[in-house]
């Protein structure tokens, strides 16, 4: 069987992949994707943030001070930031403004997990900690 996240022949043990999709995920998805999103589901989020790289990764970050300051960002994204365009009045969707240029990898996983068509790390944090 093929996991549902990274499409690799699952090798070892078979996970439950939600929240991130239906389906069955591999040991390596299930530690480094599935666990911190059920995590950041939980509704602890409220100072916290997500690091979603391409090489199907997510980690929780948190601001060192009130807000994530500009340099914050900059460094998650490896570059200078871009505001992804979306409806969403909850959460900022941060990305690398020269992602294209730099010709930073396709991030698989943003696309499964929200939709966004987005290179490099993708940076998920909630509207209020963004000034």
């Amino acid at each position: 069987m093929k996991c549902s996240i990274c499409e690799k022949e699952i090798k070892g043990d078979e996970h439950n992949a939600m929240p991130v999709t239906t389906g069955i995920c591999c040991t390596t998805c299930n530690e480094n994707v599935v666990i911190p999103m059920r995590m950041y589901n939980l509704g602890l989020n409220k100072k916290e943030g997500l690091i979603i790289t391409p090489d199907y990764k997510v980690e929780i970050v948190k601001a060192k001070d009130e807000c994530f300051s500009l340099k914050e960002l900059q460094e998650y994204v490896n570059g200078y930031i871009e505001l992804y365009p979306t409806n969403n009045k909850t959460y900022h969707i941060i990305v690398n403004e020269e992602g294209l240029l730099m010709r930073l990898p396709l991030n698989q996983l943003s696309s499964k997990l929200y939709g966004i068509h987005a290179v490099g790390n993708v940076v998920i944090i909630p509207k209020k900690l963004f000034k």
